[in-house]
């Protein structure tokens, strides 16, 4: 069977620890500690897993007989955002969510399988066990690779999966003797699920210093173009280490 339908019997693991009302001036924020790790195997009222429906639903997918394991590392990856996760402007508030997802998208160096694949987690129950319930999905199938061979589409096993929920943005003011920074922040949560049903979570907060000579379109554009590159790097280092199940 195909990791791609390995994801099985994940039950509402989300475990939130976010502080938002600590606006924390810093470049990368990732905590002091490593991943949290989510025992699934732990001690809970709800039935076994055995016995729980399975948060992917496959069973509407026919297994792939060429599918061939490789030792690459093949991930699916979702985006989720929280409103508003948005930029002020004079003209009214800008939204990130959807741009911001496309270029960390883009400055991620890892294997993700193709759209069609990938939607297989890009789902209702994948939003509503690891995200918070004010959040939405944000569809990133266009930015993914589009497999036009049909018998080709499930063909790659889902080794990971990471989710990335986009919390809160807001711009933050700090006045010293003589003068005054203004510093855009993103709060994200990152989770990263492996083939055998562990979950790890991180919350990480990102800051940047806005130019306060430059426009607010030029500071919006430094936000899209600089932040996703921070996020990426997290992503990076906290996958770098990993192995095919």
């Amino acid at each position: 069977m195909m990791r791609i339908f390995l994801f099985l019997g994940l039950f509402l693991c989300a475990i939130w620890a976010s502080d938002f009302s600590k606006k924390k001036l810093i470049k990368i924020d990732e905590g002091q500690d490593n991943f949290e790790l989510i025992n699934l195997d732990q001690a809970r009222s709800t039935p076994p897993l055995d016995s729980q429906k399975a948060l992917f639903d496959s069973s509407a997918l026919k297994e792939n007989q060429s599918a061939i394991r490789d030792k690459k590392l093949d991930f699916a990856i979702v985006f989720t955002s929280r409103r508003p996760f948005s930029y002020p402007s004079p003209q009214g508030p800008k939204n990130l969510s959807h741009t911001f997802s496309q270029n960390t998208l883009r400055a991620l160096r890892l294997n993700f399988v193709n759209a069609a694949a990938n939607g297989i987690y890009q789902s209702q129950k994948t939003l509503k066990s690891f995200s918070p319930q004010d959040a939405s999905l944000i569809n990133i199938a266009p930015f993914l690779r589009q497999e036009k061979d049909r018998g080709k589409i499930y063909a790659d096993f889902v080794d990971y999966l990471i989710i990335i929920n986009l919390n809160e943005f807001y711009i933050s003011t700090t006045n010293f003797i003589f003068t005054q920074k203004t510093g855009a922040n993103a709060v994200i949560n990152f989770k990263l699920i492996s083939a055998k049903g562990e979950v790890k979570s991180k919350n990480i907060t990102l800051k940047i210093a806005l130019d306060e000579d430059a426009s607010p379109r030029q500071n919006y554009q430094k936000v899209l173009d600089e932040m996703p590159k921070m996020l990426a790097q997290v992503v990076h280092r906290q996958t770098r280490r990993l192995k095919v199940q």
